[in-house]
């Protein structure tokens, strides 16, 4: 899900270093980067690349995460992302379109914040070797957080795992993000 799930500056622009862990269907880590822009009030637009160690693989996609709800102190936020990604994977590719519902509620601990989320990402992933189309679905958790003595909130902190629910992989994820104007 990476940043769309933080809360972020009006009109920020961000750029995220991910990491990642892939523990089903390949055991190996990746690596990432992100891009993700406020386009408008409530509207967060995001492209990434990322690749696997040992399977040649290659992730490519984007998405833009719509605010249904905005949060406040009563009330969580709520969000749906329709998204595209295309995968490569050894020998094998596959395009998913799908949309990730996703809530997320911020409070805060000693004068940190922290903002865990839940998504419930789904859709279709039409493989290319054989034509057939297969939904997906897993579930996203995760937390972001500002780098405590960073200036300004610039720099996010932020962990998210992955429970394949069929069709999927199951990860642990970290991204390190530099948010500027």
């Amino acid at each position: 899900m990476g940043v769309t799930t933080a809360p972020l500056n009006e009109e920020a622009r961000v750029i995220s270093a991910e990491m990642t862990g892939y523990m089903s269907q390949r055991n190996e880590m990746g690596a990432g980067i992100r891009y993700t822009q406020e386009t408008a009030p409530g509207r967060l637009m995001d492209f990434s690349v990322a690749g696997g160690q040992d399977s040649r693989g290659l992730v490519a996609g984007g998405g833009m995460d719509f605010e249904i709800l905005h949060e406040d102190v009563n009330q969580p936020r709520v969000s749906i992302k329709p998204y595209l990604q295309h995968q490569k994977f050894e020998a094998s590719n596959s395009n998913l379109i799908g949309a990730a519902p996703s809530i997320r509620k911020g409070f805060s601990i000693n004068g940190q914040e922290f903002f865990p989320y839940l998504a419930l990402p789904s859709g279709i992933k039409v493989d290319s070797s054989s034509d057939e189309f297969v939904y997906y679905a897993s579930m996203s958790f995760g937390a972001s957080m500002p780098f405590p003595g960073a200036q300004n909130d610039k720099i996010l902190l932020s962990v998210e795992g992955n429970k394949n629910m069929g069709g999927s992989s199951d990860y642990i994820g970290a991204l390190v993000s530099w948010m500027w104007k």
